[in-house]
């Protein structure tokens, strides 16, 4: 068999993580924050089918060599488990020893899968082959990782609703390098994926008067060209100031711009016309969607909350996060 491909057995071994008699193997699981060393204690093995058909044909040779007399009969039984034994620790060798660690998700929306990502660490001599994930029974992804390296290995989570998703439990497994044993463990990282709102297919746009509430520095002249210098004047914003100019003449000078003023949007709650959180959720969502393809200054106001004016990827994301966290008592300033 060649590395870095899944080995097929002719019977894979099930997923035991719903059997109450593995109850206490779950318990010993985590959820983790920091690194997790895969020891002697957390790496389990068993013989898969193909392995348990194995022994029974090294039992159907041992009974017919006694039968028999056959002494060829015990030399070629004998080796055989010998090998059966050797398979068996260099498949528990593949996985003991290594370093998981939670290597994160991007935010997804409602309805999409979450794919997070487990940071693999081998500090041993030895490369590891056939490394295989899976969840709920479901095998995602199956990596080989290089002596002294480091990889990554995803497994995907259905994201149902917005908010705070969980990873949850996975299996890290292999069969590596004969099929005939199954290593594995049952980990849990703390990961955490920030879920935001589905969008809906189509939302209203009102646009607000650039110049309510405040925003003087965004209703001034133009953003898009230098046009000049003029003297400072109380109200000016100090981000317009030209330091260079001040410092050589020792007047504050303002910078002045000509060019089209940026269309602004405040994206209101209240102007939500639609029935149900979730459902004005969505329809903000789809808001902030187009604002930010429409390379606008918009705004999020929701009940005790409100964002400023802005755009830019950093500023589209706290939107939606503040949207997907609104109502569920988390600080929206916390790590997803």
């Amino acid at each position: 068999m060649s590395p870095g491909r899944t080995l097929k057995s002719l019977f894979r071994l099930p997923d035991f993580s719903s059997r109450p008699t593995f109850d206490f193997i779950a318990r010993r699981s985590g959820p983790f924050d920091g690194d997790v060393v895969l020891d002697r204690n957390r790496v389990y093995i068993l013989p898969t089918r193909t392995g348990l058909v194995y022994m029974l044909l090294l039992l159907l040779l041992l009974i017919g060599s006694v039968n028999y007399g056959k002494s060829l009969g015990y030399m070629l039984t004998f080796l055989l488990a010998g090998l059966g034994n050797i398979i068996m620790f260099a498949t528990w060798r593949n996985l003991a020893g290594l370093r998981l660690r939670a290597g994160g998700c991007q935010p997804v929306f409602a309805g999409d899968d979450a794919l997070f990502a487990v940071e693999l660490v081998n500090a041993g001599a030895q490369p590891r082959y056939s490394l295989a994930i899976s969840r709920e029974g479901r095998e995602y992804e199956v990596v080989d990782l290089a002596a002294d390296g480091l990889g990554l290995i995803h497994f995907s989570v259905d994201a149902k609703r917005r908010g705070l998703l969980r990873a949850g439990r996975f299996r890290l497994c292999t069969e590596f390098p004969a099929g005939l044993f199954v290593a594995w463990t049952w980990i849990e990282l703390n990961m955490r994926c920030i879920v935001y709102p589905k969008p809906a297919l189509v939302a209203a746009m009102p646009f607000s008067d650039s110049a309510e509430d405040g925003d003087r520095d965004l209703a001034g002249a133009g953003l898009e060209e230098f046009a000049g210098l003029r003297k400072y004047q109380t109200g000016d914003s100090l981000r317009r100031v030209s330091w260079k100019a001040t410092a050589r003449s020792d007047v504050m000078q303002t910078k002045e711009f000509t060019g089209a003023q940026p269309q602004l949007l405040w994206i209101d709650w209240q102007a939500q016309a639609a029935a149900g959180v979730e459902a004005k959720l969505s329809r903000m969502a789809r808001l902030v969607i187009d604002a930010e393809a429409g390379h606008g200054l918009y705004g999020l106001r929701l009940p005790g909350c409100e964002i400023r004016p802005d755009r830019g990827g950093k500023h589209y994301h706290r939107c939606l996060k503040t949207l997907a966290l609104f109502g569920a008592g988390v600080d929206n300033d916390a790590d997803g």
